[in-house]
């Protein structure tokens, strides 16, 4: 169905048409589709584990409302975890690629500006997000293999800023689990030829057999 005859062609629309059958609820099959698609995603469920599903998260924002909202200490604690968890992330990004896109300014992938770095944290979106007992996947949808990039904020590159996002914020619940990351697309072939997929694959050890196409979720939204 069309609007006025005239397709919808957003990620957001496309994402909420094929996850919508594996939203949360006790029916067995909707359980079983989450739970195929943890699987897929190579992480073995554990039977009568249930795995809990999100579209269009925004975890840190959402963290820091229930904290009463922004304050100096908590940029502060986000500076100090970004400090801790990523040191090497900013050369990490620099030694990867001689590309344009690639070349950071002093200030990109550094703690030292919390007030821009707390921007970043609270602006990102995660498309899809899973929760299992002892792992959090995060994945990115696209209609389009174009990832974001701008070298104006802290953390430039949208998987890499959506990793990290992650991360913090499994370190300030006090939650241990492993991030999976995934990505899915049209083509499963263009996105694994992205800088930013291969970095997230290379550095941030996001397995290739995670970057999916939309029609792999189909057959598991529809088993």
């Amino acid at each position: 169905m069309a609007i006025l005859g005239i397709e919808n062609r957003t990620e957001n629309w496309k994402t909420a048409q094929v996850f919508a059958p594996l939203f949360e609820g006790a029916d067995a099959r909707k359980r079983l589709a989450r739970k195929r698609l943890a699987e897929r995603l190579g992480v073995s469920i554990p039977d009568g584990e249930d795995v809990s599903l999100e579209l269009f998260w925004y975890g840190i924002r959402d963290y820091v409302y229930e904290q009463g909202g922004r304050t100096p200490i908590i940029e502060t604690n986000f500076a100090s975890i970004y400090g801790c968890l990523f040191k090497e992330l900013h050369q990490q990004v620099k030694g990867y690629s001689s590309t344009d896109s690639w070349q950071l300014r002093d200030h990109n992938y550094t703690p030292r500006n919390k007030v821009k770095l707390t921007n970043n944290l609270i602006r990102t979106e995660i498309d899809i997000v899973l929760e299992s007992q002892h792992h959090l996947f995060i994945g990115e949808a696209k209609r389009k293999e174009n990832f974001g990039e701008n070298k104006d904020l802290v953390l430039v590159h949208q998987l890499v800023r959506q990793y990290v996002m992650a991360l913090i914020l499994l370190e300030l619940v006090g939650k241990k689990k492993k991030i999976v990351p995934f990505v899915v697309g049209n083509s499963a072939e263009k996105l694994c030829k992205h800088a930013q997929v291969l970095f997230m694959i290379e550095r941030l050890k996001m397995r290739r057999d995670n970057v999916l196409e939309w029609g792999d979720m189909r057959g598991l939204a529809g088993g």
